[in-house]
């Protein structure tokens, strides 16, 4: 049998390398430092101008290891911190749009309920940008003759082909994960989670769930993707469903993903669905709005219902298309353009953006990055482009388009 290999994300599979044959142990510490000056315009009459960490490829410190337990059996683990490394802190910086939220989301609540929602829909959005210290992932794992199975913080199957795909891996601000943040149209990682994982003669299979246990809102997970490879020829389906704590269907994805290499070009291409019946959000809300005694108990069902419309309002149901190509010029340079639009059955939430990259290596661990995107707003959307964990929030009024410029230094150790 093949040795096997763990396929969570290209930027994931960090501990697949193993030990060296004359050690039985090894703990490594890596990262990535990103740190770049970016323009944006759109989220009011004048260009903000900043300097930001992560808009490229996302900066992280981490430990991985492994030990040789017997011939066929490995123990491994990874720990990952994210940080932003233009102030040194965990948590990112707060958006360019402050803490409002799109205006989609209040259509249809009444005034004096909106003044009362607003302040906790705020609070939500602050609340997310706070990550726990090891945020990007804490697992440990066994590998064994028939397949490795791994517990704890983890890429969930679908965002790991979404990354696999992915003409800018997840990363640049003309990404088209910007179509689907906030709350988000695809779960990115998932807790308290075990997964399965192999890989043999070109297949591979992964099979994840996920308790859920502890969360306000989110419950039970589950998920699978199965993948094949062949010289220059590379494909992958994944699907996944998520529950609230209510017990009620929340998001669900599914994604198709191909890539084809000839020559000096790389072709990549996907197809996304996202279709939140009731999205988490909804019941953070009604978790919230039920703690709050300031509210009159003859409000509460009032409120609580419109606490549900408004997470419906910023929910999905729709499909992301999604490609791009890689082209590498010589040596030292990249150029990576793409595509993405999405559509949705509420008007309102569609968009499409187009995104560019230029890199230039400077050496093995280091080079710079010049990128751009440019984001159609369509009807009523209010997207700024993202970058890679780090929302930059949204534009000033519904359907106004927006772009993003970044020149970035990338290191990596």
């Amino acid at each position: 049998m093949k040795q096997l290999k763990l396929t969570t994300l290209a930027l994931a599979a960090l501990a697949a390398a193993g030990a060296q044959a004359q050690t039985p142990s090894s703990i490594n510490i890596y990262g990535i430092l990103d740190v770049g000056v970016v323009a944006i315009d759109g989220a009011g009459d004048k260009t903000r101008r900043f300097v930001s960490s992560g808009s490229q490829v996302g900066s992280r410190l981490g430990v991985r290891g492994t030990e040789e337990i017997s011939p066929g059996w490995k123990a491994m683990f990874t720990i990952e911190h994210q940080l932003y490394a233009d102030t040194g802190s965990q948590n990112q910086q707060t958006p360019v749009s402050g803490f409002a939220i799109p205006s989609r989301a209040l259509v249809g609540i009444p005034n004096t309920i909106r003044s009362q929602l607003e302040p906790a829909l705020g609070q939500s959005l602050a609340d997310s940008l706070n990550n726990r210290f090891w945020h990007r992932q804490a697992w440990v794992g066994l590998v064994t003759p028939g397949g490795a199975v791994l517990a704890g913080r983890q890429y969930s199957p679908a965002f790991a082909t979404f990354g696999r795909f992915d003409p800018h891996l997840a990363g640049n601000v003309g990404n088209a994960l910007a179509t689907l943040t906030v709350p988000t149209g695809i779960e990115v990682r998932i807790d308290n989670s075990v997964q399965y994982v192999a890989e043999l003669g070109g297949f591979r299979l992964n099979a994840m769930v996920g308790a859920g246990e502890g969360q306000v809102g989110a419950a039970k997970f589950w998920g699978i993707s199965a993948g094949y490879a062949s010289g220059p020829f590379d494909v992958q389906i994944a699907h996944q469903r998520r529950k609230t704590s209510e017990g009620l269907d929340s998001l669900e994805n599914t994604v198709l993903g191909a890539s084809y290499q000839w020559g000096s070009f790389k072709f990549t291409g996907m197809y996304l669905t996202a279709k939140d019946k009731h999205p988490t959000l909804g019941a953070q809300l009604r978790a919230q709005l039920n703690a709050n005694t300031a509210i009159p108990a003859a409000l509460k069902p009032a409120f609580l219902a419109y606490g549900t419309q408004i997470a419906n309002n910023l929910g999905f149901d729709g499909k992301l298309v999604y490609g791009g190509v890689h082209y590498q010029i010589n040596d030292r340079n990249k150029l990576v353009v793409s595509y993405g639009d999405y559509s949705d059955k509420v008007a309102e939430r569609e968009a499409a953006i187009g995104g560019i990259a230029l890199e230039h290596s400077l050496s093995k661990r280091t080079s710079i990055w010049l990128s751009g995107g440019y984001v159609d707003n369509k009807t009523g959307q209010q997207i700024l482009p993202y970058a890679q964990g780090l929302l930059y929030g949204f534009t000033d009024k519904p359907g106004r388009d927006s772009s993003a410029y970044s020149l970035n230094l990338v290191h990596r150790f």
